[in-house]
């Protein structure tokens, strides 16, 4: 018999916890997004921006508790930053698709992004893979250059 710790399942290590259910639900997020885009509806600017926004808190929280209640895991560490490129890449895909036409506005940027991205997570798995994994943990620069990033989308998705 485990005790089971102070908050339930919301501090439990393993899978099931509430840093990677944010993290999921982030994931689960995207159908959503992507049919809010596509819908004709009065205050879509403002329905994408908070979906949006909404990822983007999940994204600071569920590293925060997770660190703060000492139940990281691999499968957190692994879903977290492609549960941000995959929601940065989509709203990005979806801008760029929105605004055809203007290839230096947003098409070129999204196309740098996009191969940054895939860049840096080819680079991750590689590392992994010979055991270096910890030499590319993400750092204080990448984190505030998700922030930003994630505020400039926001941005262009409240336009």
């Amino acid at each position: 018999f485990r005790p089971r710790p102070r908050g339930g399942w919301m501090k439990q290590s393993g899978l099931w916890n509430l840093p990677n259910v944010l993290t999921m639900a982030r994931v689960a997020m995207i159908p959503l997004f992507i049919a809010a885009f596509y819908a004709s509806l009065p205050y879509r600017s403002l329905l994408l921006f908070s979906l949006f926004l909404g990822a983007s808190l999940t994204d600071f929280l569920d590293g925060y508790l997770a660190r703060k209640w000492k139940i990281t895991s691999p499968f957190g560490a692994f879903l977290d930053p492609v549960a941000d490129k995959l929601m940065v890449c989509v709203a990005s895909v979806l801008l760029a698709f929105a605004h055809q036409g203007h290839a230096l506005d947003v098409a070129l940027p999204t196309a740098i992004t996009l191969a940054r991205e895939i860049g840096v997570s080819a680079l991750r798995e590689w590392m992994a893979s010979a055991g270096q994994r910890d030499t590319v943990q993400v750092g204080f620069i990448g984190k505030c250059k998700t922030a930003v990033q994630m505020a400039s989308l926001c941005g262009l998705l409240l336009a």
